[in-house]
């Protein structure tokens, strides 16, 4: 089978002919026959202009830092000092920060340092297992009493104004409604 194979692909490739292939031109006769454009007119570029502007730029700068009078220094130096006069100010605040950070450093070191105590000296050591902080029952810490006497008078009231309700059958609950235009009302 292979063989037949074989044979069969050799057979395809001998029956193709090759042909000579033309590489690509991109010229072409109209080319050298248009008419020549004249040269562009170019002008200064922006570096030009640039190297230019550098000359006023430079005036005025030596201009502003000259100095107005004989004993003031001139502009530049004025602003540059403006900015930077609270170099005394702010050594004053680091130089306190440093100190304080310095205090710490030391505290911390003497507390991480120092031996806890590991053993401490009870008189009566059985008071850890007297008693238990959960569940203390209500009352047996403070006098409750005046407080059970306002609750209860409070109670009393309360189930005085339901037994009238009950006897004069004004019940909220009880009290029948009535439906006008799919609306609930009550019926007095």
């Amino acid at each position: 089978m292979q063989s037949l194979r074989r044979t069969a692909v050799t057979t395809i490739r001998k029956g193709r002919t090759t042909l000579p292939r033309q590489s690509r031109r991109y010229a072409h006769d109209e080319h050298a026959h248009a008419p020549h454009t004249p040269p562009a007119s170019e002008g200064f570029g922006k570096g030009f202009w640039g190297t230019i502007a550098l000359i006023p730029l430079g005036w005025g700068l030596y201009f502003v830092s000259r100095p107005e009078s004989a004993d003031s220094p001139p502009l530049i130096t004025r602003w540059i000092n403006e900015y930077t006069s609270n170099q005394e100010k702010n050594a004053a605040i680091n130089d306190l920060h440093v100190r304080i950070m310095d205090q710490v450093g030391s505290d911390r070191v003497l507390f991480q340092k120092t031996w806890q105590q590991e053993h401490i000296e009870m008189r009566f050591p059985e008071i850890m297992n007297v008693g238990s902080p959960f569940n203390v029952v209500a009352g047996s810490q403070v006098n409750m009493d005046k407080v059970i006497e306002k609750y209860q008078k409070l109670a009393y009231e309360d189930n005085e104004k339901k037994l009238e309700a009950l006897r004069t059958n004004t019940i909220k609950g009880e009290q029948p409604y009535t439906y006008v235009y799919g609306v609930r009302e009550k019926k007095d």
